[in-house]
């Protein structure tokens, strides 16, 4: 009942409407205006990967390694392409991985089969499963290396470095798995608040440490041979009566600029941390489900009312902000060339410019919400829809 609430939830914050609903209480997405564009995506290439995901937390996100980008959708498919032109180098699904006997438990009828992914490292692929598994493959022919038991369902790309995979659950619990079969070398457990954000952070693997943020509000800086933490911090507290007011989802992508930690939370704060000391370096009052970028010397913070901000580094002073898209429900932002990229439920993705916050590009590229992080390799954007479509995109 409690992961049903989650989602309830989450569906609610980010759509167009208060809590309450009612016509005078609706927020209404910015309107947008015509631009004078400076720059052009172009379309390299599309393919189906399969059926939209029923839960709209879900944002599975390509990955690229190589000549290759590989690519999940949330009905089971898992897919190995070649980056110019789309071609298919291998198909999986999911369910190849089961034996007949474990299907039936290991998968509902109506819930999606992926909900974690993807994860590319060394040679490994990493998905996470609604049956609450990683399932690691071989990147040459999609062939199953081990499936792994985790604590609960994988939202996020599970990550993979030299010897070692992390996954991080709703739970509030982080593990590590040997790379080569699956054994479980430890497990990190934090406290989650009774009513959360449906989603999670993504971990980032940086020399030997894993650094995690929570549900609770909490980062942690782990030890990447046994999992205990260096530092563990409060980047923002509670306040509120309601279990609504008190919510301080850290969900979005963090930043890591050695040896500083960037990190922002739901109704919470935007801050800078010393990994070294562990000390903070400064804070901003700040709100976002999807989290920070970084470019031109800045960190973009999309916050979730659809105002995009640029933000100092060194002295969390604001260098630009624009709301052009309040209301917009935007995507992770990510830089491209001299550009910051984000989507919208509308389908659309804006280019704005990182020097001083002016459009200089769009184009909607999916009739259904843009909801997953893009990937970028050099000028070049992918792009997963909600509608279970990957597309390829060239700046020009």
């Amino acid at each position: 009942m409690r992961i049903v609430f989650m989602l309830a939830v989450f569906a609610t914050l980010v759509s167009g409407c208060s809590w309450f609903g009612g016509d005078d209480d609706e927020v209404r997405p910015a309107e947008l205006t015509r631009i004078d564009a400076e720059v052009q995506l172009h379309k390299v290439w599309d393919r189906k990967l399969g059926p939209g995901a029923n839960d709209r937390a879900s944002q599975l996100i390509p990955a690229i390694a190589g000549s290759r980008v590989f690519a999940a959708s949330a009905s089971g498919k898992i897919m190995a392409m070649e980056v110019d032109s789309g071609r298919v180098i291998w198909e999986k699904h999911l369910r190849d991985f089961y034996p007949d006997e474990d299907r039936a438990t290991a998968f509902g009828k109506k819930s999606d089969l992926i909900t974690g992914g993807v994860g590319a490292g060394g040679d490994l692929l990493v998905v996470g499963s609604f049956a609450g598994e990683i399932v690691a493959m071989n990147q040459s022919d999609g062939s199953l290396v081990f499936r792994a038991r985790t604590t609960s369902e994988v939202l996020a790309p599970p990550q993979v470095d030299r010897d070692i995979v992390i996954a991080q659950s709703i739970d509030g619990k982080v593990a590590a798995f040997d790379a080569l079969d699956g054994t479980r070398r430890w497990i990190y457990s934090t406290s989650v608040p009774s009513l959360t954000l449906r989603g999670t952070s993504t971990p980032i693997l940086e020399s030997d440490v894993v650094i995690v943020g929570f549900s609770n509000g909490r980062i942690a800086v782990l030890d990447r041979k046994r999992g205990l933490a260096g530092i563990d911090r409060r980047v923002a507290a509670s306040q509120g009566k309601s279990d609504l007011e008190r919510l301080v989802d850290i969900d979005g992508r963090m930043v890591l600029i050695p040896p500083n930690l960037y990190v922002a939370s739901y109704q919470g704060n935007l801050a800078s941390i010393d990994l070294t000391s562990g000390n903070e370096n400064w804070n901003l009052p700040a709100s976002s489900t999807v989290g920070l970028g970084e470019g031109f010397g800045n960190i973009y913070l999309a916050h979730a009312d659809g105002k995009l901000s640029a933000i100092n580094p060194q002295r969390g002073s604001l260098v630009w902000e624009i709301d052009g898209l309040k209301h917009r429900q935007l995507t992770t932002p990510v830089t491209i060339r001299s550009y910051i990229a984000v989507g919208d439920f509308e389908g659309y993705v804006h280019l704005i410019a990182q020097s001083d916050g002016r459009f200089v590009g769009r184009e909607r590229v999916a009739r259904d919400a843009l909801r997953a992080p893009f990937v970028i390799d050099g000028s070049r954007l992918y792009v997963q829809s909600s509608d279970g479509r990957l597309a390829t995109y060239e700046l020009r």
